[in-house]
C-alpha cells in the first residue's frame, strides 16, 4: 500500500515538473497558444515567475508581489516642454519605485501577444510583436497612478463627461517592435461600457491624449520615435544633467545622452528611462486626429522594456455627460461636437491603431 502510494506521488511530481518545463517552451515558440488559466496559475508559478510564463519563458518577470502593502503617495515629478504644437511634454519621475513594483505585480499574470485595431477589428499583425497586459481597475496602485495622470491633465478632462480610460502594460523583448501607428481612432468609438444601472449610454469616445510611462529599461534600442515631431528650438547641444547624478567619487559623472534625440530619419526619438513618461495630445480642437503624433516603438537590440499606456477618453454624444451634470452653457456646444467622429477623411490604406488590452472597464 505504502509503496503504491509512493510510486503515485513520485509519478505526479515528475508529471508536474514536465509540465512546468514544457509549457513555457510551447508558449515561447507558439505565441497564439493560450493555455487554461488554471494550468498557468496552479502549476507554473511554483517553478517560474509569473512574468516568465506570460512572456513565453523569457525570464523577465518579478514573480512576486511587493512585500509591503502599496500606499499611494504624491510623486514629485518635473516636466519639460518638448513641443508646443502638437503639445508633447516629457515627465521626469512620473512613477516612483513603489509604483513600478506594484504595477508590474498587477500586470504580470495577464501578458498576452499584443493586438491592433485594423480594418475595424482587433487582430494580431507582424507590425506589432510586443506583449500587452490589461491592468485591473480596482488595484490600488493602478488607481493611484491614474489619479496622478488625471491631475496632470488639468482642465483637459471634464468631470462628469470624460474618463481616464483603461490602462495597460506593454512589454518588448529582443527584436520586438511596433511599427508606425497612432493612438486615436478615425471615428469616435461607441460606448461599450455600462452606464447607470448597467445601461450603455448614447455616447462615443476617442483618445484625446496619451501617456507612455516606462517601468523597465534594461535594454538597448527600444526608443519611441515620432517622425513628424519637431522641438521648439534646436536641441543638438543638449546634455541631460539629471542622468548620472551621484555617480563616481570626487569626479564628474560620465556624460549620458538626453532622454530624447533628433532621429537620423527626422523627428524625435525618446529613449526608455525607468520612471519617466512622455505625454502628448492626440486630437485637434475639432476632434480630428493629429497625424503629427504618429509614432513607432523601435526594435529592441537586447534586454527588456516594459511601459504603461494611459489613454484618456473624450466623450461626445447626447449622453456624454452623466445625468444631471451637463453645464447649461455647454448644451449647444455638445450638440455641435457630436458630429466630430464623421469628419475625419480616411486614407486609402487604413492605418494601425493601438488596441486596448482586455481589461475591466473603468
Amino acid at each position: 500500500m505504502t509503496a503504491s502510494f509512493t510510486t503515485k506521488l513520485l509519478g505526479l511530481a515528475a508529471y508536474t515538473g514536465l509540465v512546468a518545463v514544457t509549457v513555457p517552451y510551447i508558449q515561447h515558440h507558439h505565441r497564439n497558444i493560450i493555455l487554461p488559466s488554471r494550468v498557468l496559475n496552479a502549476v507554473l508559478p511554483r517553478y517560474y515567475p509569473a512574468g516568465d510564463v506570460a512572456a513565453g519563458g523569457t525570464g523577465t518577470g518579478t514573480g512576486t508581489a511587493p512585500a509591503d502593502p502599496f500606499v499611494c503617495r504624491a510623486q514629485n515629478y518635473t516636466t519639460q516642454i518638448v513641443s508646443l504644437d502638437p503639445l508633447v511634454v516629457y515627465i521626469h519621475d512620473f512613477l516612483g519605485e513603489a509604483d513600478v513594483a506594484a504595477l508590474l505585480a498587477a500586470g504580470e499574470p495577464a501578458f498576452r501577444p499584443s493586438h491592433v485595431e485594423k480594418h475595424g477589428r482587433a487582430q494580431g499583425t507582424p507590425d506589432r510583436t510586443s506583449w500587452s497586459a490589461g491592468l485591473p481597475a480596482d488595484d490600488t496602485a493602478v488607481r493611484c497612478v491614474l489619479r496622478r495622470a488625471e491631475a496632470f491633465m488639468g482642465t483637459m478632462l471634464a468631470p462628469g463627461r470624460d474618463e481616464i480610460g483603461p490602462p495597460q502594460l506593454v512589454r518588448y523583448t529582443a527584436a520586438q517592435r511596433f511599427n508606425l501607428h497612432h493612438d486615436w481612432y478615425d471615428a469616435f468609438q461607441p460606448d461599450r461600457g455600462g452606464g447607470g444601472g448597467g445601461r450603455r449610454r448614447d455616447r462615443r469616445w476617442n483618445r484625446v491624449a496619451s501617456f507612455l510611462a516606462v517601468l523597465q529599461d534594461e535594454c538597448t534600442g527600444g526608443e519611441t520615435w515620432f517622425p513628424a515631431l519637431r522641438a521648439v528650438t534646436p536641441q543638438h547641444l543638449r546634455r541631460d544633467e539629471r542622468e548620472g547624478e551621484g555617480e563616481g567619487e570626487g569626479r564628474a559623472p560620465p556624460p549620458r545622452p538626453p532622454p530624447w534625440r533628433r532621429h537620423e530619419d527626422g523627428g524625435l526619438a525618446f529613449r526608455p528611462v525607468r520612471g519617466n513618461a512622455v505625454f502628448w495630445v492626440n486630437l485637434h480642437a475639432n476632434g480630428t486626429g493629429d497625424e503629427r503624433v504618429r509614432h513607432a516603438g523601435l526594435p529592441l537590440g537586447s534586454g527588456l522594456k516594459t511601459a504603461m499606456n494611459i489613454w484618456p477618453r473624450r466623450y461626445i454624444g447626447p449622453e456624454a455627460w452623466a445625468e444631471g451634470q451637463e453645464p447649461p452653457e455647454e448644451a449647444e456646444e455638445g450638440k455641435r461636437v457630436s458630429d466630430w467622429g464623421g469628419k475625419q477623411e480616411k486614407e486609402e490604406e487604413e492605418e494601425l491603431v493601438v488596441d486596448d488590452a482586455e481589461v475591466d472597464p473603468i
